[in-house]
């Protein structure tokens, strides 16, 4: 089984695509398997020579210009032309950002292949957008949802049985197995992890807020942060200042925290060997995330931190929150989204580091076990392994059915 792994989103240092999948790469070579990967058409050079991969697609997916229908056409389109030459029957074709017009897309693409060359379709959802916004936003989507669904109840038996759906979260699985109609698995989130540098210490604790700037993360309270808790403590902050979704206006005005004597400002997207050598600095990682974002949705900054060994600060209610109130990473919950309840935190944390690092370094491998790109892989060999299974035990093909 040959994987093909569409990374269409993938065109530069942003985000954990490139992250990902350059540990696809790795995974596979592991486990003895070949891996064909297609990104953005418009990627650098040196990221498709790095990835040795086939730069060929745009992404429609958020192009609200187009219907979705319009939109799920283009993707089907780009599958035929691009895709179609390399797949085989049985192999693994994945896409590990699956919204609801990726899902669309490949569910038409893989029933108009010919039968001797459909492969095994994984697709894995990463967040539920349709949370996220206004109740009109909600209601399109739904609409778009209801969709996939009715394309999926009028499957043929073996098209059905070929598609995997997955989902990082366990209540996110739950949620899209209602509304899909379709069984919808948990799997780990598809990180791979790197190694961190050795720890130095610093004149005084630092506390990371890493990653691109957006509302949903909570970065228009970043300057109020660093202010309420400089008014309690002594400490530094380690701030990313890319802009990922903010207006100008608003980017500009949380990118003046920079001059500030205690911040230490990263201007821009940087290279995996750069964030690694940033994010081992940090004594204290911080997430003042929003609530319903990330209820039911992963942070590949906070999985890193929590196998770099550094405790994490977190808003009650998201994920982050969840890992740790399960004792699954080491750190503390703020109960308000506010600056003066992230600032109590941050003090007791710093009161507290000592016994906080003791115990996330216990929490290292235990975490590396379970969430992880090497767990994700395993979940989908496994599942596969079942589907065949069923395959071969049902008999389907000797009674025409196949």
């Amino acid at each position: 089984m040959k994987f093909i792994s569409l990374h269409h989103r993938l065109g530069g240092y942003t985000s954990h695509h490139f992250n990902e999948a350059h540990g696809m790469i790795a995974e596979c070579a592991r486990r003895g398997r070949k891996l064909e990967l297609f990104i953005h058409r418009y990627a650098p050079p040196e990221i498709v020579h790095a990835l040795d991969a086939k730069p060929v697609f745009d992404d429609p997916t958020f192009r609200r210009e187009w219907s979705f229908e319009e939109r799920s056409d283009r993707f089907v389109a780009m599958l035929h032309e691009h895709v179609d030459p390399s797949v085989r029957a049985d192999d693994c074709v994945m896409t590990t950002i699956a919204t609801q017009l990726e899902t669309h897309a490949l569910t038409r693409w893989l029933t108009e292949l010919p039968r001797r060359k459909k492969p095994w379709v994984v697709i894995t959802f990463l967040s539920d957008r349709w949370n996220r916004g206004t109740r009109e936003e909600y209601d399109r989507q739904m609409a778009e949802l209801s969709k996939v669904r009715e394309l999926l109840a009028g499957l043929s038996r073996n098209d059905r049985h070929r598609l995997l759906f997955f989902a990082v979260t366990e209540p996110l699985a739950a949620e899209l197995s209602r509304i899909l109609g379709a069984e919808v698995g948990y799997a780990s989130i598809p990180l791979p992890y790197s190694e961190p540098l050795p720890k130095q210490p610093n004149e005084r604790p630092r506390i990371a807020i890493l990653g691109g700037m957006r509302a949903e993360k909570g970065s228009y309270l970043v300057p109020d942060v660093i202010r309420a808790c400089s008014a309690r403590l002594d400490v530094e902050f380690l701030v990313q200042l890319m802009n990922n979704s903010l207006s100008d206006e608003e980017a500009a005005r949380i990118a003046r925290v920079a001059v500030e004597p205690n911040v230490i400002a990263i201007s821009d997207a940087v290279k995996q060997e750069e964030y690694i050598a940033a994010l081992s600095t940090a004594d204290l990682a911080l997430f003042p995330y929003e609530v319903i974002p990330y209820r039911q949705r992963t942070s590949g900054v906070f999985a890193e931190a929590v196998v770099f060994g550094i405790p994490v600060l977190a808003t009650a209610g998201t994920w982050m929150a969840q890992q740790i109130e399960a004792g699954h990473a080491a750190g503390m919950v703020f109960e308000e989204l506010t600056p003066e309840a992230i600032a109590r935190t941050v003090e007791q944390a710093v009161a507290e580091l000592d016994a906080l690092r003791a115990r996330a370094a216990t929490l290292v491998e235990p975490w590396r076990e379970t969430i992880s790109l090497t767990a994700y892989v395993g979940e989908v060999e496994r599942a596969i392994a079942a589907r065949a299974a069923a395959v071969r035990v049902g008999g389907w093909w000797r009674r025409g059915r196949w």
